[in-house]
């Protein structure tokens, strides 16, 4: 088992459902119907028409075990537009969103070795001054609900009035 080295902000239980963002509630609750008693849904399960509220703050990351990486399949508008730069493509190593990379790979593996949900939330000024509150959930996603292939993640971010 992984020892987690960075633990501030994050939450790790289903306590997340009431301090996050109603969005991410909503997110977390249509992610959970995707489930049809399994323990994680696969990629198919999500028909990007009926999620196309959620698109723009979404992260899709595929996991590779077998270079211990995790790579940007696809990137909301939103999340490109934060950013600055559409990482898809790259890896998380190399185009990561945070402060530190080792918290940031941290939080993907957390999701793929324990297979459940991560909720990590700031309430600190980014690196642009503009982020005041950023919340994302990280969700597995498995082909054979067993083995994490995927990672979904869903971000709400709150931004300074000047």
């Amino acid at each position: 088992m992984m020892e987690l080295r960075h633990k501030k902000d994050k939450i790790y239980d289903e306590s997340f459902l009431d301090v996050c963002h109603t969005n991410i509630l909503r997110f977390y609750e249509f992610y959970c119907a995707k489930k049809q008693g399994r323990s994680m849904p696969s990629r198919a399960d999500f028909d990007p028409l009926e999620m196309k509220e959620f698109l723009p703050s979404m992260t899709l990351v595929d996991v590779k075990p077998e270079t211990n990486d995790f790579i940007y399949r696809l990137v909301g508008t939103k999340e490109v537009e934060i950013r600055g730069k559409d990482p898809t493509g790259k890896s998380v190593r190399d185009e990561f969103y945070g402060v530190i990379v080792e918290e940031v790979e941290e939080n993907y593996r957390y999701v793929s070795e324990y297979k459940t949900f991560l909720y990590d939330h700031t309430n600190d000024v980014d690196k642009t001054n503009k982020i005041i509150h950023d919340e994302t959930l990280f969700v597995p996603l498995s082909n054979d609900d067993n083995i994490v292939n995927m990672i979904m993640l869903f971000s709400v971010q709150q931004f300074a009035q000047y």
